[in-house]
């Protein structure tokens, strides 16, 4: 009953104009209702899931249907070619210029059964990589000698690195890296160190991944944080829902493509953003800045006199450019800000239309839109003033458009409000035209906070925005996070400092 109605299209009808507005509008009405019934059905799954959930029983769950598209459907609009700021994907090493030898063991033929004329003529290499993993516990005896004529006990001292250590630093290393970078929840970490033999607690990995070293590398991260905010004249930012002693909290990211820095707060709105780097002023603790106090609100400092008060930087101080979604809390931060077109593509995605007519509608606008974002990432590779006139006249045409089904419309008259934002590449040819760095960003921590279900202190919250912002760091510039961290907790610091890495890789050549 619904297929004839679906494929209706008025301009085949012939229909007089009057006649043909009507139908218009009944359609337009139709698809309104549809919208509603859809979201009115899924909004009901959801409760009865939820209520299933309570009681203890699964929910629905979600399966993307099977079956091929119906004849005559157009395909999908194509998806757009990826940010220039992504690294170039180069070709990697062969297989065997990769492998690390660690130990080489010849084998010899027995000559007794063969032949006496036999001549040496070298080696065949066979390469077989294997992993031990086991226990290295060491017991240090540290000698002591007396001396009858001072009265004095004298005892040799274990190596700096070692003082005060119950641990080795590569097993430390160890946790951190389970932790944070495989994302093993601790009770794990702890199944696995102890089937090894080791004597460990679940407090004393707990107090590795959240106190032990919080210190040393916050620091660092905050001079990587320093140094990302000069590697580019833009910034990105996003953010996602956060749990912290089980109260609603954001984790927000701002990066680029040579680092990320995470912060954890407690309220999603423009102060909070504005507040966002006020951990890098001096003294950060007495600020009670969301790098020094994470997930928990801190308690307000005595007011200072308002003769020696200075105006607090907000992120408009550091940042001249923001590459962002529309969130409300993100407008007028910085000077300039450049919205996502990705983001804005997605408004239109998420368009259902009930008619054939009006699903081609949106198909072919998705495409054109895609034909344009196309032309900008040309326009970035090799501005013209006289291109940029011409993309500037094409946006308002693109957006100008009249379809006749309101839901494209409304979207489409949406779009153009917000030109300025959607073509700040015209005016900065570096600015990326999409937000995906903070996306990506975000992406760790939205995965290890389903598997954790979040954090349950303010130190454990704080720990979570250090090494995850170290992590990430440590992949945009090739960093072996787990090298990167016993070097440190070794205190070998035979590894540059990261900041360093991050000014470096910014100023590196491409290609």
């Amino acid at each position: 009953m619904t297929e004839p109605l679906q494929g209706i299209d008025l301009t085949k009808l012939h229909l007089d104009p009057p006649t043909a507005e009507v139908l218009r509008r009944l359609l337009n009405h139709i698809e309104l209702l549809t919208a509603e019934l859809n979201d009115l059905r899924a909004e009901n799954q959801r409760l009865r899931d939820e209520i299933a959930r309570l009681k203890g029983e699964q929910g629905k769950p979600t399966i993307q249907a099977n079956s091929a598209p119906k004849p005559g459907t157009p395909p999908a609009p194509r998806q757009p070619s990826r940010s220039r700021s992504g690294a170039a994907s180069g070709t990697a090493p062969p297989r065997k210029e990769r492998i690390k030898i660690d130990r080489e063991h010849v084998i010899t033929l027995d000559r007794s059964r063969l032949p006496a004329d036999v001549e040496h003529r070298g080696y065949r290499d066979v390469v077989v990589q294997n992993l031990l993993f086991q226990t290295d516990t060491v017991r240090y005896r540290l000698e002591r000698l007396y001396a009858n004529s001072t009265g004095q006990l004298y005892e040799a001292s274990l190596p700096a690195a070692l003082q005060g250590q119950s641990f080795g630093s590569e097993l430390q290393a160890f946790v951190l890296m389970l932790y944070f970078e495989l994302r093993v929840p601790e009770e794990k970490i702890l199944h696995v160190l102890q089937a090894q033999g080791l004597v460990i607690s679940a407090g004393q990995i707990s107090n590795i991944l959240i106190q032990k070293h919080l210190g040393r590398f916050a620091e660092e991260r905050k001079a990587v944080l320093r140094a990302g905010l000069h590697t580019t004249s833009y910034q990105h930012i996003d953010d996602t829902g956060a749990r912290v002693a089980g109260v609603n909290h954001y984790f927000s990211t701002l990066c680029n493509p040579y680092y990320s820095s995470f912060f954890t707060h407690r309220h999603k709105n423009a102060d909070t953003v504005a507040g966002l780097l006020s951990c890098l002023e001096e003294p950060a603790a007495s600020k009670g800045s969301p790098c020094t106090v994470s997930g928990v609100e801190a308690q307000p400092s005595p007011e200072p006199r308002p003769e020696l008060a200075e105006a607090p930087k907000e992120l408009g101080d550091y940042v001249p450019i923001l590459i962002s979604d529309d969130a409300p809390q993100f407008r007028h931060q910085t000077d300039y800000q450049g919205l996502c077109w990705v983001h804005e593509e997605r408004h239109y995605k998420k368009l259902h239309p009930f008619f054939a007519v009006h699903q081609k509608l949106v198909e072919d606008f998705r495409t054109d839109i895609w034909d344009y974002y196309d032309r900008l990432q040309a326009y970035a590779a090799a501005p013209t003033e006289a291109l940029k006139q011409e993309l500037s006249a094409a946006f308002d045409v693109l957006f100008s458009r009249t379809t006749g089904y309101e839901a494209l419309d409304q979207r489409i008259a949406r779009t153009r409000q917000k030109k300025a934002e959607l073509l700040l590449v015209l005016d900065f040819p570096e600015v990326p035209l999409e937000n995906n760095e903070a996306e990506r960003a975000l992406r760790e921590y939205v995965i290890k906070r389903k598997i954790s279900n979040g954090t349950r202190t303010a130190e454990g919250t704080q720990a979570w925005e250090v090494f995850l912002s170290l992590l990430d760091t440590c992949r945009k510039n090739g960093v072996n996070f787990y090298h990167y961290v016993r070097d440190r907790i070794s205190n070998a610091y035979q590894m540059p400092a990261l900041d360093s890495l991050v000014l470096a890789h910014a100023q590196a050549p491409p290609g």
